[in-house]
């Protein structure tokens, strides 16, 4: 990947990051001020986001960097790690808001709501959605991992905001165990989140497949001399994917036609899908041809 993709996201992570500090600084002061456990364990969870921005802001300068003799792929897994580390995040944020939400359920205090507490919810909840709308968008445009990863933790936040405001209702006209119970369930959602962004990154180590062999094969269809292909296999990231195939061609062909028709097969793919940074292309003859793999 390119410095010039480094820089972009960095830049995108660090408009959220200011974001996330004001948004959870602003939730806890007025959930501390209203007495609404919910709200303030909302604003924790945003400075959470932040911690989560600030370690992927440094990761993505370790991974910028060229590879190199004993990394030959480069460093880009390192944003991996770091989506895997917001996953982890959101689970302690999770514990901390379940155990908060059963010391509520024996509290005496009640909240204490106004229209200003009204006001700093749905103010925030707006500035949570354009945040998540536009991370999301530049996550597509980039085919960034871990601004996908951060933009659906976005989301989640500005779903438990939306419940926090409906409920605040509820309490304000003295169901006060919606608070204790309605922080539970956030937690419960966060969980969900980060168990979504875990299960997608732990497949990126594993080297799942990206691209399938009909993909492939709709790319390359029209190169007459290329009689079939096969053992398709790519991994990597959305951003950086590496590819090895089987090419089936004549055995009368020459050894520079076969490399003249690799070439050409390879330039396809990469005008095609341009987060192909390496095409391998072993070449069979069509007959002698090397047994197919069949994947289920």
């Amino acid at each position: 990947m390119s410095n010039e993709y480094y820089r972009k996201v960095r830049e995108v992570l660090v408009l959220i990051l200011i974001i996330n500090i004001a948004i959870g600084l602003v939730k806890i002061i007025y959930g501390y001020k209203a007495g609404v456990l919910s709200i303030t364990a909302d604003g924790y969870d945003s400075l959470l986001d932040a911690v989560s921005n600030i370690v992927g802001i440094v990761i993505l300068l370790v991974s910028a960097k060229p590879s190199d003799k004993e990394h030959r792929y480069g460093h880009y897994k390192l944003e991996t790690f770091a989506s895997i580390l917001i996953s982890f995040t959101l689970f302690i944020v999770a514990y901390e808001i379940i155990s908060s939400a059963f010391e509520r359920f024996f509290a005496t205090t009640t909240p204490s709501i106004s229209i200003t507490t009204y006001l700093v919810m749905i103010i925030t909840l707006i500035i949570t959605l354009i945040a998540a709308y536009y991370e999301k968008s530049m996550a597509k445009k980039l085919h960034s991992n871990i601004l996908l990863s951060d933009s659906e933790h976005i989301k989640s936040d500005a779903l438990a905001t939306f419940i926090i405001i409906i409920s605040l209702v509820f309490v304000q006209l003295g169901y006060t165990i919606l608070d204790p119970i309605l922080s539970i369930g956030i937690s419960l959602l966060i969980i969900k989140t980060g168990l979504t962004i875990l299960y997608s990154n732990i497949n990126i180590l594993l080297d799942k497949n990206i691209l399938s062999t009909y993909e492939i094969e709709d790319v390359v269809k029209d190169i007459n001399e290329i009689k079939e292909v096969h053992n398709v296999r790519t991994r990597g990231t959305a951003s950086t994917i590496f590819l090895d195939m089987h090419l089936v061609l004549s055995k009368d062909l020459s050894l520079a036609d076969a490399h003249r028709l690799s070439h050409i097969c390879e330039e396809k793919i990469c005008e095609e899908y341009p987060e192909i940074k390496d095409v391998l292309i072993h070449i069979e003859p069509e007959e002698g041809m090397d047994d197919k793999i069949e994947y289920e």
